[in-house]
């Protein structure tokens, strides 16, 4: 019964054990296809440095501007998100005119 216990153990441990062996050596040829091809290493490393200012300047620029973003698009008071339209006018032109005047027509 123990040998049943320790057999289900390890074959639980398996998949994981695999996956890190796999990963182990995709490191190692990673690490020794590096060390041979010079040029793809330095175009790699610029290429992560591109995206590392990239994400830098994206964070700065929303500490600067993200108030005034967040505010662009989400209405503040009692009219604002989920509460509803707000009272007054709307900046969008009314598609049924209340006056009696005549629709044109694509003729006219």
């Amino acid at each position: 019964m123990a040998a049943e216990g320790a057999e289900a153990g390890s074959a639980e441990w398996e998949a994981p054990t695999r996956a890190l062996r796999a990963l182990t050596w995709l490191g190692q040829e990673f690490m020794s296809d590096w060390e041979a091809q010079d040029l793809r290493a330095a175009l790699f490393q610029l290429l992560l440095l591109w995206l590392l200012v990239s994400l830098l300047g994206i964070q700065v620029a929303w500490r600067v501007y993200g108030n005034t973003v967040t505010g662009l698009y989400y209405r503040q008071g009692p009219g604002g998100q989920n509460g509803g339209t707000p009272d007054g006018s709307s900046h969008f032109p009314t598609w049924e005119s209340s006056s009696n005047e005549t629709m044109k027509t694509h003729r006219e």
